[in-house]
């Protein structure tokens, strides 16, 4: 059975906020190791207060909490999708009900694309703060 125009519209509706939600976790990420490298950076240098990396830490674990965030939505709005996909008539509903509960953070948390960005923002800020490198 051919798409529909309201079944197509729908899903072009949700496959932009599915665009949203992948551009939010790409500008948290730049955000994060942007900001926590500049933080760790000053407090490295000659001038710098090592004690200052510490500071990196709360944007790095923000940041890290609401990329999570963002992926959990997207892999809750993908899989919407996919099941508007399948279904044959052309009668959406419309709905953007994802079913997306708290629980569903804990595991976008841990996701590589996730930690692998902002856990090294943190453990460099730990080091230096700690005054691992000494100068």
């Amino acid at each position: 059975m051919p798409m529909g125009p309201n079944r197509l519209k729908y899903l072009e509706m949700l496959q932009g906020v599915i665009t949203r939600m992948a551009g939010n976790e790409f500008s948290l990420r730049t955000w994060s190791v942007t900001l926590g490298t500049a933080v760790i950076g000053y407090a490295a240098s000659k001038d710098g207060n090592t004690k200052a990396a510490f500071i990196a830490i709360l944007p790095a674990l923000v940041f890290w909490l609401l990329d999570a965030y963002f992926l959990s939505l997207e892999r809750k709005f993908r899989a919407l999708f996919n099941t508007a996909a399948a279904v044959q008539d052309d009668t959406p509903n419309f709905s953007f009900d994802n079913g997306w509960t708290a629980k569903d953070w804990l595991p976008a948390a841990f996701r590589p694309a996730v930690w692998l960005v902002h856990a090294p923002v943190i453990v460099v800020a730990l080091l230096v703060g700690f005054q691992v490198f000494q100068r």
